[in-house]
């Protein structure tokens, strides 16, 4: 456009004029190639604005993901933590407890076995002044000095049989249920005993063989094999805990 104002023989209008008008045009050219070109700079950098935001939307999400994952976790893993330790709270106090109960359950046949060794002891002593109040003449005065003997076999039956109960009511097991059970016949044979020898010695007789001894032996057992099984019982929770 330059050479057609400068050299061709053209006249429209002054060459001044085309040259403002060629430099007007040129730099309206070039502001127009400017602006297409930061536009499709602006274009291109709003593009890589977006991809990179969605890049980093996409990290924080999986981030945001990761720590839900590792917070769902960590809670099931609280939860997991927090029910052992309340069962193990639970099995503790329930060991505990056996434990406890087997120890009443032995102090409560060595009671019983108290109890045994009081009777066997009034069971010898009925024997041993019986032997001396048959010698009295008069039947009503031998009946009259036994009677303090017997009524203190009474009372040490009466302080049995309250320990028996209380046994009976700690004890849980059936097999010392039923240990208790074989102490109170033993108890009661031995009250038969006792009464037939009152009654021997009130008519003046004693009685042979001597049937204390083998009933004192009974009571013993018993008791014996009461106390070695709550001992068992014992031993098997302390074992177990």
């Amino acid at each position: 456009m330059i050479w057609v104002v400068a050299y061709s023989g053209w006249r429209v209008g002054s060459k001044a004029d085309w040259f403002f008008g060629a430099s007007v045009f040129s730099a309206v050219v070039v502001a127009l190639w400017l602006a297409l070109t930061i536009q499709r700079q602006a274009l291109g950098n709003a593009a890589d604005a977006v991809d990179q935001l969605r890049r980093e939307l996409a990290a924080v999400a999986a981030r945001s993901a990761e720590e839900l994952a590792h917070a769902r976790e960590l809670h099931r893993l609280q939860g997991e933590f927090h029910r052992a330790e309340v069962e193990a709270h639970r099995e503790l106090a329930r060991v505990q407890r056996a434990q406890l109960l087997a120890q009443q359950q032995r102090q409560a046949t060595i009671d019983v076995s108290r109890a045994i060794g009081a009777h066997t002891h009034t069971l010898a002593m009925l024997w041993d002044q019986g032997a001396n109040i048959v010698r009295i003449e008069d039947p009503q005065e031998r009946e009259q000095a036994l009677q303090p003997i017997f009524e203190r076999i009474s009372q040490v039956v009466n302080d049995f049989a309250v320990e028996l109960a209380n046994a009976h009511v700690l004890v849980e097991d059936d097999r010392l249920h039923a240990a208790l059970n074989r102490v109170n016949d033993a108890v009661l044979m031995a009250i038969r005993v006792a009464e037939d020898v009152h009654a021997a010695f009130i008519d003046g007789r004693t009685p042979e063989p001597n049937p204390i001894p083998p009933v004192q032996l009974l009571l013993r057992e018993r008791a014996a094999e009461a106390r070695h099984l709550a001992w068992e019982l014992l031993s098997a929770g302390l074992g177990k805990a």
